[in-house]
């Protein structure tokens, strides 16, 4: 998707929802509520959804269900398909949204729709509780896995996430870069996971990742610990079992190498991939970099097309020094990025994604947090560069989620330490500690 100016809003699933409520509280009738009349162009767009669409339609129909199209309560209320779907709901279940009666709590201000859970019979349902009861278990995240995949993959289809949009994003890439625009099949996608699957927001990342996959045609294989294997495969997910951190990272690579493929690893909690496109400035005061960075043109765009630009850029290089590792900015956002060069060859090339070309160089499996500066040096020092994309960021958790690297590091910093010891032991000219940051690094590489 391309949106002009970084701080234009998106179109996505929030929005749709909003103008679902207002059109729903617009037709009742209802003069005891306020609400605010969603956008016309917004009300246009969410009318223009099938319900089939919509993540709140069930994704099986069974025989002898509803039709979602004629659900409604048992007071005659007429239930609408919900842009939105609890993360515990069955695959069979539906979610809808139904106007409101005024009542003596009614304040004019909030309310005038509810949320409602559909059976596949047709019956209505207003609390978990309820559904539980009628279904005869508890239900959880794992329940409503394949809905809250879906619900990933439509959201990225109604923010136009699409082959037509990364056709569109292709064209900032230079003559020579698309000659050897690589092809999805020259690319071998890797998500480097671990105990994602116990947790609600384990599962919802996990979703978000593979949906943007999905929508590319492409299946990743997912490298995942012994323990979790099977719970990542009832998922429906590519897994197999990667070990620990650095050895499921350097098995990825061997896996690509024997197929001939480039390496694309990604972490499993990665929410989006942007791209912005604007004009070097030479001032570095912060208004000044804000300014270029609100003024810039922004592509949202698939991992997969973003994979594949890093590559066309990396092997368009001419000279000998040519980089066999690509990546992205490492903070959320690169608008302190505009005073400087788009590209940089002899910086820091984050974990959470990247592309190997060619190379034999390995990730080092005494380490346990800041493999990738390691990494990162390592290439630096046997091809001569690598190819970093100042302007390409990510929304990523890295240090927040549950599981993964995260559950390595300590509250007392000694495994980071530790890692930081390796680094500087490896790399005395090159690796320097963060004069800010308490436990961090930068990479100042010195021929």
């Amino acid at each position: 998707m391309k949106v002009q100016g970084a701080g234009k809003r998106r179109l996505h699933k929030g929005t749709l929802r909003t103008a679902l409520f207002s059109n729903l509280k617009a037709q009742s009738g209802r003069k005891d509520i306020e609400f605010k009349q969603a956008a016309k162009a917004t009300t246009k767009a969410m009318k223009s959804v099938p319900i089939q669409h919509r993540a709140g339609h069930p994704l099986t129909l069974p025989a002898g269900s509803v039709d979602p199209r004629s659900w409604k309560t048992k007071g005659g209320k007429k239930v609408e398909v919900d842009f939105s779907r609890s993360n515990w709901l069955p695959d069979d279940w539906g979610q809808g949204v139904k106007i409101t009666n005024p009542t003596a709590h009614s304040t004019g201000t909030t309310g005038g729709t509810y949320t409602v859970f559909m059976s596949p019979e047709g019956e209505t349902f207003y609390h978990k509780f309820a559904v539980e009861a009628h279904v005869g278990r508890s239900l959880g995240p794992k329940d409503g896995f394949n809905g809250t995949l879906r619900l990933a993959w439509l959201r990225g289809k109604q923010v136009q996430v699409s082959h037509d949009a990364d056709a569109v994003f292709f064209k900032l890439l230079s003559k020579e870069e698309r000659k050897v625009l690589p092809s999805k099949t020259e690319l071998r996608f890797c998500v480097v996971s671990a105990r994602r699957t116990r947790t609600t927001e384990g599962l919802k990342d996990i979703a978000y990742v593979q949906a943007q996959f999905n929508a590319a045609g492409i299946q990743p294989t997912w490298y995942v610990d012994a323990e979790s294997l099977e719970e990542y495969r009832a998922l429906g997910l590519q897994a197999v079992v990667g070990g620990k951190l650095t050895a499921a990272r350097n098995m990825a690579l061997r896996d690509a190498s024997a197929e001939g493929k480039a390496c694309v690893q990604v972490s499993d909690d990665i929410s989006s991939w942007e791209y912005h496109d604007g004009g070097q400035i030479t001032s570095r005061d912060f208004d000044s970099l804000n300014a270029a960075h609100a003024a810039a043109t922004r592509y949202i765009v698939s991992p997969v097309a973003a994979a594949r630009f890093i590559l066309a850029k990396m092997r368009a290089c001419t000279e000998k020094d040519r980089p066999q590792l690509g990546g992205v900015y490492m903070l959320e956002s690169c608008s302190q990025t505009w005073a400087s060069e788009a590209i940089s060859r002899r910086n820091f090339v984050i974990g959470d994604f990247f592309v190997v070309d060619q190379s034999s160089v390995r990730f080092d499996e005494s380490m346990t947090l800041k493999e990738d500066y390691d990494f990162t040096c390592s290439h630096i020092k046997t091809h001569g560069s690598i190819l970093r994309l100042n302007r390409m960021t990510l929304r990523a958790k890295h240090y927040s989620n549950s599981g993964g690297a995260v559950a390595t590091r300590d509250s007392q910093g000694l495994e980071e330490r530790r890692n930081i010891e390796i680094l500087q032991r490896k790399w005395p000219r090159a690796i320097r500690k963060h004069m800010k940051r308490k436990n961090e690094v930068v990479i100042h590489w010195r021929d």
